[in-house]
């Protein structure tokens, strides 16, 4: 098997020692690569604004009938608001996933990037300029979770 620097991403060949940045496997062991420090805090915080938005679809469904609303709205409402709160959690356990080197997480993370650029590819297709820049953003998280000292972290 195979083993990377979890520092540089070099393999290293012989013993626990990486002779391109000079590090003793000892100091790598538990060494959580920046690029998935990064990904785990922008899911965290994701998780926090659908938490957020959750809380104020149901205040304001809620509120639907004493207004003079249709019931149905102030349903469609708490459906809303249900289905943020499901992914919110599901954002925060990615979170958890990539801080604590699930396998699983990695998975995710690539499944939900090769969706999301076919997702807007179709949308560029449609005249959505602005998915350009989500499918470079995709592509850059869909090469990092691929480098080999992310899989050696993963692993």
């Amino acid at each position: 098997m195979l083993r990377f620097c979890t520092f540089c991403g070099k393999e290293l060949v012989a013993g626990d020692y990486c002779p391109s940045c000079d590090r003793m496997k000892s100091d790598m062991g538990a060494m959580r690569p920046a690029g998935i420090t990064v990904l785990g805090i922008l899911h965290a915080v994701a998780g926090m604004i659908l938490s957020i938005g959750a809380v104020m679809v149901g205040v304001i469904s809620s509120m639907m009938p004493s207004m003079n609303y249709d019931t149905m709205m102030s349903v469609a409402g708490g459906a809303i608001s249900a289905l943020l709160i499901v992914v919110a959690v599901l954002a925060f356990l990615i979170a958890a996933a990539l801080f604590s080197g699930k396998r699983w997480g990695r998975t995710i993370v690539i499944v939900f990037s090769i969706i999301n650029v076919v997702m807007q590819g179709m949308s560029i297709m449609g005249g959505n300029l602005f998915g350009f820049a989500n499918v470079v953003l995709s592509c850059i998280v869909l090469y990092y979770m691929w480098r080999p000292h992310v899989i050696s972290y993963f692993k």
